[in-house]
Order: C-alpha cells, then sequence, then structure tokens
C-alpha cells in the first residue's frame, strides 16, 4: 500500500505537470519574442554600430545619449515610414531603380544587395507568384526512407551534381525557427509534406507538440 507521502508527492507532480502544460504556450512565445528582442538589441542598441549611428544622429537635438539614442530612432522610424508611404502611393518602382542604379555598380556591395533583394523578394507577399515555389516537404534518408526531415523546399528548380537531380531545402531550428541549415537534397528523397509553410513553423515552434494537427496522424499524404 503507498504511503500517503508518495500519493501526495505523486499529485503534486500530476498537477506541477498541468500547471506546465497550461503556460507553456505562453513561455514558449515569450521565450521568441524575447530571442527576437536580444537579437535587435545586439544589433542596434547603444554601443552597436547602428547604436552609435543612431545616438550620433541623436545629438543634433540632446546632449544626453540616451535621449539621443531615443530621438535617433525616432528619426530613422519616421523615414522609414515616409519612405513606406511614398511606396504605397505607387513609388516603389522608382524608389527600387534609384537604389539599384546605385548599389549595383559598388563592387562586392553591389552582389551584396542583389543577393538580399532576392531574399526579400521571395518573402514579398505583394507577389503572390513568388511563393508559389515554396512548401513544405519531408526529406528521407536511410534504408527505405527510415528517417524523416520536416523541410521548407526554396524552389521547384532541379541541380545536377555528379549526375543525379538534387533540390535545395531549408531545415529549421526549434522551437526558433528563424535559423537553421540549407542542404542539396537528391530529388527522389523529397516528397510533398501535405501542410502549409505556416503549419511548417508551427511544427518546430511547439517542437513538435502540433505536428497531428498537420501531418494527419502522421500521415503526410501529398
Amino acid at each position: 500500500m503507498r504511503s500517503l507521502a508518495t500519493v501526495t508527492l505523486q499529485r503534486l507532480a500530476r498537477v506541477f505537470l498541468a500547471g506546465t502544460l497550461a503556460i507553456l504556450p505562453l513561455v514558449i512565445t515569450v521565450g521568441i519574442v524575447l530571442w527576437v528582442v536580444d537579437f535587435l538589441h545586439r544589433a542596434l542598441g547603444p554601443g552597436t554600430l547602428i547604436g552609435d549611428g543612431l545616438t550620433k544622429l541623436g545629438l543634433r537635438f540632446s546632449t544626453n545619449d540616451t535621449v539621443a539614442y531615443s530621438l535617433g530612432f525616432v528619426v530613422v522610424f519616421a523615414v522609414v515610414l515616409l519612405i513606406g508611404v511614398a511606396v504605397e502611393a505607387g513609388a516603389r518602382n522608382i524608389l527600387r531603380r534609384l537604389i539599384d542604379r546605385i548599389l549595383k555598380r559598388i563592387p562586392i556591395i553591389g552582389s551584396i544587395y542583389g543577393t538580399s533583394k532576392q531574399l526579400v523578394d521571395v518573402f514579398d507577399k505583394s507577389d503572390a507568384t513568388k511563393l508559389q515555389g515554396m512548401q513544405a516537404v519531408m526529406c528521407f534518408f536511410g534504408e527505405s526512407g527510415a528517417c524523416g526531415i520536416l523541410a521548407l523546399l526554396v524552389s521547384p528548380q532541379k541541380y545536377s551534381i555528379r549526375g543525379r537531380e538534387y533540390q535545395i531545402v531549408i531545415v529549421p531550428t526549434a522551437p526558433v525557427p528563424f535559423g537553421g541549415g540549407l542542404f542539396f537534397i537528391p530529388s527522389d528523397a523529397i516528397q510533398p509534406a501535405g501542410m502549409s509553410v505556416e503549419g511548417l513553423m508551427s511544427v518546430y515552434v511547439s517542437m513538435g507538440v502540433s505536428a497531428p494537427q498537420f501531418l494527419h496522424g502522421g500521415d503526410a499524404a501529398s
């Protein structure tokens, strides 16, 4: 017969587990937000290259470093907002052509800009055709495809390497799918996962908990 202490500990464990599961979505959400905030702080905060630039801009209006940084941030935010208004008003193509002409003529910088522009264009939802090639897929490895990896197929384009066709996929990291690895996978090892890109992100963010909602009980039908 179990002792009172054992029963009490087991009940406490169940209650603690129930509480943990109840707040886990909130914890994951807060964790991702904090990760993004920390990343932005390390990239844009005071003491960084961009942060120092914002401070110097704000020093034109205030001698206090903290106030100057805040004012510099506000000025840059206002400028970006004005550019957004101009783009929405129809100046998008004019602005792009102007920036293209300036940056593409600069060695190295032009190559970096061109690559960055292609990446941004892929995620530009104003042109849905650029997103059509991206889809969630399963990549199978090992004997009889015993191991499967959920990944994002970048495009339907195939590359011939050593006489075999490959495609590019991105394997995100969990639970923060903003990073990951880029792989060339044999085309015959790739199959549609039967879910949306949003579903793929949900699976990674939830560390697999939401997989049954999108993989239909584990059957990744094409």
